[in-house]
């Protein structure tokens, strides 16, 4: 069995398993060209990503399934989980191995059961990224905000923030995985930030260039998320529940205010 080695996209991923598929074999693994350390005794195939294969890899897949496992497969590839290119393999064996619409549901299968597993997941992320994405307006008059999330979900949330804030442009960073999504009011695109514009240990942009209105927002942000706490109602298992540890360094209303400097007198 051989090692497939593909350039870490999704078109490049799907390439290998049209390849795969092709030669009648299961892959040993699926790796990405940067993460792969030869051996002498590696049996490596290297294989360009092909979007036409890719393509018609998707649509086979999606003939099968009433056209819903293209979306769970690339929910899937998203995810970055270990050997989640093998396990993607495997599905898609499954679905082409028997043309039926529910085979998705089939979770005697412990592949489709994984990829279900992994689509909750993604989902239960995104729906976070959702609630827990905070703007800072720059004095370019885009808005910013940083995310760190678990999986690779920045392709996902798109659509939502630009029905959200269609009337003002903003500018989403993974700082984990170092790009974003740019909608300028027309529509949104990928990009790259070669200069990083937030402090990563706690989003906040770089004081040059933040909108001198944008520390007054955040003050009244944390005034009213303090004041409609109710301290006799307070569960903080069930906040840890809702709202994990690991998102607080990017919430405006988590941050600690800055304490003023006590002051002693010395006596007269």
């Amino acid at each position: 069995m051989a090692t497939y080695v593909y350039d870490g996209s999704f078109e490049g991923l799907l390439s290998c398993i049209f390849v795969a598929f092709e030669n009648k074999e299961i892959p040993h693994a699926i790796v990405v060209e940067q993460h792969h350390q030869f051996t002498l005794l590696d049996n490596a195939m290297h294989v360009a990503a092909d979007e036409e294969l890719a393509a018609r890899v998707l649509k086979g897949v999606d003939d099968r399934t009433a056209n819903q496992a293209s979306e769970l497969i690339y929910k899937m590839y998203l995810s970055e989980l270990p050997q989640i290119e093998l396990i993607i393999f495997h599905v898609i064996k499954a679905i082409v191995a028997k043309r039926n619409d529910k085979i998705l549901e089939n979770f005697g299968n412990e592949y489709i059961l994984k990829a279900s597993q992994i689509e909750r997941m993604m989902h239960r992320e995104v729906h976070r990224m959702h609630a827990f994405v905070r703007f800072q307006k720059a004095n370019t008059g885009i808005f910013y905000a940083a995310i760190d999330p678990d999986f690779n979900v920045l392709p996902l949330i798109g659509d939502h923030f630009e029905r959200r804030y269609a009337d003002q442009p903003w500018i989403i960073v993974d700082t984990k995985r170092h790009y974003g999504i740019h909608y300028n009011l027309t529509d949104t695109r990928f990009i790259k930030l070669d200069d990083p514009v937030f402090n990563f240990s706690n989003g906040d942009l770089k004081q040059e260039i933040i909108d001198d209105k944008e520390k007054i927002y955040q003050s009244l942000w944390e005034n009213y998320f303090h004041s409609v706490n109710i301290q006799e109602r307070k569960n903080p298992k069930l906040h840890l529940r809702h709202v994990p540890k690991r998102y607080w360094k990017y919430l405006i209303e988590k941050k600690l205010p800055v304490k003023k400097p006590v002051v002693i007198k010395a006596a007269s």
